[in-house]
């Protein structure tokens, strides 16, 4: 699918990360590896740049670098999904793909109601619908019913879905079904808390020997000026008993510190790597400037998930490498108090930075990433306080003055930094931590530079010019 040329000539245009060939992207949906190629779905709406129209989208890849657009899986055409097709999953069964999602009906009222559906398809191209197998919400549950995420365990099929219960709590709900076609609910995996009014987009899945259920909280908060609504996507880790529905669980753990990532999903690799993607955005955000262009948001760069105690790590998956160009090495700098160092910047505006930090006692720093009076992105060190923060300020996106702090249990060693032409993804002690933001700077802005408050030395220093590699 080719895009319109204002998109194409936006120079806020993505050059590696997945974005719309026009109008909106949101959640990823049916990750999924099926006949030796990775497919990737995602909420569109081809239509313009607000939240409606939802279809789905369709990429697939066999190295996660090179993708080839696909028609549309599903558009909102059926009396059961005329609102949207919203959130679902792939699976596969004898040798077919299905598609299972949420069909969204709005009543005149504002009311809606929920559809869980399948599609089906023999070919992984064509998908034919096959209509709703659970009608409506399950008693005790409002309209706010959806996201399903099925796999199979032994001989039965099991979903996770985002739910909200009558007295308007979010909660996890967990299903099953022999065939895919008849589900009965088997209980609620988490118990509701009163501030959060909805538990979306779950995903229960096993990573070394441990269950992790990742979902996104919304969550109500009062302000100065009244309520106000938290999007928050993370993670719990427990141990899950499937045939009677209990999860014994720690903390909700947020997954990114960084200003927009919401809505991850994960599939399993044919090497057993549990694969992420995210949307690059968030259920309410200001506008972004490239709307202007007809397309707006698009999707994180796949990380490999692995866990570490009782702490989730997330990488950049290792097939990234292949969009380096030609390395720009840096011999090993020691910096002085007070003193800042430049780095190399490759032309286009799509680089990969990789570097180690090193003090005799924790040091506070300032790394750069964009500086001007109009845009700026920063990532600042508290050595003493041990708290990193991303600083950002777009006016151009309704973004003045921003920060994001995560609480590092030790000193900042390493950064991996992948900046797109409207994005940056910052990878922390190797993905002890993650922050993701859209940022839109300046056509040529100021090199990247790191200002040392005390002295440490930067070693391992590469940056490596990143190639365009999306289909246009």
């Amino acid at each position: 699918m080719l895009a319109p040329l204002d998109v194409i000539e936006d120079p806020w245009r993505q050059a590696y990360h997945l974005c719309p060939p026009l109008g909106l992207l949101n959640d990823p949906n049916g990750l999924i590896f099926w006949r030796g190629a990775y497919h990737v779905f995602y909420q569109w709406n081809p239509h313009g740049c607000g939240h409606e129209n939802k279809h789905w989208a369709h990429v697939r890849s066999t190295d996660l670098i090179h993708w080839e657009w696909l028609p549309p899986a599903l558009a909102p055409d059926a009396p059961y999904d005329e609102d949207g097709c919203y959130s679902g999953c792939a699976v596969e069964l004898g040798g077919d793909l299905f598609l299972m999602y949420s069909g969204n009906v709005r009543s005149a009222d504002g009311g809606r109601e929920s559809y869980q559906c399948l599609a089906r398809s023999r070919d992984g191209v064509a998908f034919e619908k096959l209509g709703p197998v659970i009608n409506g919400a399950l008693p005790g549950y409002t309209g706010h019913f959806r996201d399903p995420k099925a796999w199979r365990h032994g001989d039965r099929w099991y979903a996770v879905l985002g739910a909200q219960r009558n007295d308007l709590t979010g909660t996890v709900l967990l299903l099953e079904s022999p065939d895919l076609c008849e589900w009965h609910s088997v209980g609620e995996l988490i118990q509701p808390a009163p501030p959060c009014y909805m538990y979306e987009c779950p995903d229960l899945f096993t990573l070394e020997g441990r269950t992790v259920l990742m979902c996104c909280q919304q969550v109500l908060e009062a302000s100065a000026d009244g309520a106000r609504r938290s999007d928050v996507a993370g993670y719990m880790l427990g141990w899950v008993d499937l045939e009677r529905a209990r999860f014994p669980h720690g903390g909700f753990h947020k997954l990114d510190q960084g200003f927009d990532f919401y809505a991850p999903q994960t599939l399993l690799g044919p090497d057993g790597r549990r694969l992420l993607i995210g949307w690059m955005g968030l259920p309410v955000q200001p506008q972004t400037p490239s709307v202007d262009s007809g397309w707006t948001h698009c999707l994180t760069l796949p990380r490999e998930l692995t866990l570490e105690g009782d702490q989730l790590m997330q990488r950049p998956a290792r097939e990234l490498a292949m969009l380096r160009s030609m390395a720009i090495r840096v011999p090993d700098v020691d910096m002085d108090a007070n003193t800042a160092f430049v780095l190399p910047q490759p032309e286009g505006g799509a680089w990969e930075l990789d570097l180690s930090i090193r003090a005799a006692r924790p040091a506070d720093w300032v790394l750069h990433l964009f500086d001007s009076e109009l845009q700026s992105l920063s990532l600042v060190f508290d050595g003493a306080g041990g708290r990193l923060t991303l600083q950002r300020h777009c006016p151009a996106a309704g973004q003045i003055h921003e920060s994001r702090t995560c609480e590092m249990s030790g000193v900042v060693t390493r950064l991996q930094v992948f900046i797109d032409r409207s994005s940056a993804e910052i990878f922390v002690n190797d993905g002890v931590a993650v922050f993701t933001t859209r940022c839109y700077p300046a056509a040529r802005p100021e090199a990247p530079r790191l200002l040392a408050r005390q002295a440490l030395t930067l070693h391992d220093i590469h940056v490596w010019p990143l190639e365009d590699r999306l289909a246009r």
